[in-house]
Formats: structure tokens, sequence, C-alpha cells
């Protein structure tokens, strides 16, 4: 069976009525960046944070995958499809993909404030916790972490943390595309800072590769189709599933 990676970002949920912070000028919901998405705003005033990703964990609730969401899901029908994406949404679970790894974190998810994949722990290495939960509603101050006692927060990797992208299984999903005339679709994101600047060009030595966006691309060596989501992936998958 042939392997398709679908790498997406927030043009793809865009669509769907969740709006990306690169559209408004810096502000994300009325917000500055660094007060709600990042450790700094955390350590300033964590009942903001936490308001803010209650809006967003409701917002997210409330919306439905579109027609591009659902375009992916149906690749499963021929392919092994594997996406990794930079949405933290469940819109790709919803519409029917079984396997996404979600490499900025799930609006889904909880974890300890002293979660051991956090790097500002002021130096305090000994004092990490591995708690991770589905959470069935949004966090709110005193939701404490049962292993440990600390303040939960989302599962979701504001800027100024590391991404785990591991780029070990990477290497291994382009070896295993390339070897087996897979595919490569790139959806919904500007390419310009980690990890989509990385991983793209990873994926430049795989023969069948796709950009599907609304402007145009600053990599020459894909196959762009301009324009939204909704319109173009819809297209390309049923291209694929005819060959």
């Amino acid at each position: 069976m042939r392997t398709v990676v679908v790498f997406s970002g927030a043009g793809l949920s865009a669509e769907s009525g969740i709006p990306t912070f690169r559209d408004s000028d810096g502000l994300w919901e009325n917000h500055k960046i660094e007060d709600v998405a990042s450790p700094e705003g955390w350590d300033r005033d964590p009942e903001l944070v936490l308001q803010f990703y209650e809006q967003r964990f409701h917002g997210i609730k409330q919306a439905e995958p579109n027609i591009a969401h659902r375009a992916i899901a149906k690749l499963e029908e021929k392919f092994k499809v594997i996406n990794i994406t930079q949405n933290i949404d469940d819109l790709l679970e919803r519409a029917g993909c079984t396997n996404v790894e979600h490499v900025h974190g799930c609006i889904n998810q909880m974890k300890c404030e002293r979660h051991y994949n956090i790097t500002n722990l002021d130096g305090d290495t000994n004092y990490q916790c591995s708690y991770l939960a589905t959470q069935a509603k949004p966090v709110v101050m005193g939701d404490s972490c049962p292993v440990c006692g600390c303040q939960l927060r989302p599962h979701v990797v504001w800027f100024g943390e590391a991404v785990d992208l591991g780029y070990d299984k990477i290497a291994d999903l382009v070896r295993e595309v390339k070897y087996n005339d897979g595919v490569f679709i790139c959806v919904g994101t500007s390419a310009e800072v980690a990890p989509a600047s990385l991983l793209i060009p990873f994926f430049s030595q795989v023969q069948n590769k796709y950009i599907v966006n609304l402007k145009t691309w600053p990599i020459s060596d894909y196959e762009l189709r301009e324009g939204p989501a909704s319109e173009q992936l819809p297209k390309l998958v049923e291209e694929l599933l005819d060959e």
C-alpha cells in the first residue's frame, strides 16, 4: 500500500471558522501573542491564558470539519495516510482520519505546568512531571496535577517552547514515501517558520509532492495547487484515488 503524508497548517482549518493569528497583525482574537501563547505570558497571568484557551476550546468544539478535512480522510480508502499537523484542533480526527500527529499539541489534552517537555524550568531540572491526559472540559485556575499538585495547562506548544518533531521518524517517513511511490502533500501553511520550514525540505527528494496554498510558493520543486484548501484538495484527492 502506498503511503501518503499530509502536513497541514492553520489554512486547513481556517475555512471551518478557526482563526489564524498570522492574518490579524500579530493579534490573536484581540490578544497579543506574547500574552496568551508564551511561557512569559503564563508566568505573568496564567488566568488570562486559561481564559483565552477556554474560548478556543469551545470555539473548536463548535467548529465542524470542512470538505478539505474530509478529503484527506477519504485518502484512507486506498492509501496508508499519515497526518502531521501544526493545528491544535481535532477536526482531522472528527473527519475520519485515523493517524494524526499534532506537533504543536492538541486542545483536547492537558498537562502539568511542569511537564517534562517544557523547556523553561528556570534550571530546575529535578522538578519535572510527566502528567498528560485527555480533557473533556477546558482547564481553569485551581485544576491541579494529580501527580505533583501543580497547576494544569493546555497541552499546546507556545512560542519559545521546543517542538518535538522527531527528525529520525521524519527521515524514516521520507524513505517510506520515496521507495513505495508515495505522496507528500503540504496544505495550509506559509512554510516561513519551524517546523514547516524544516520539515518541507526533508521531502524534496520525494517524486510525488504537492503544495495546496492560497498564494504562490517559494519552493519551486513542488507542484503548486493554488487556491483554497476546500477547492483544491478534493480535486487532488480524486486524482490520486483514480490513479
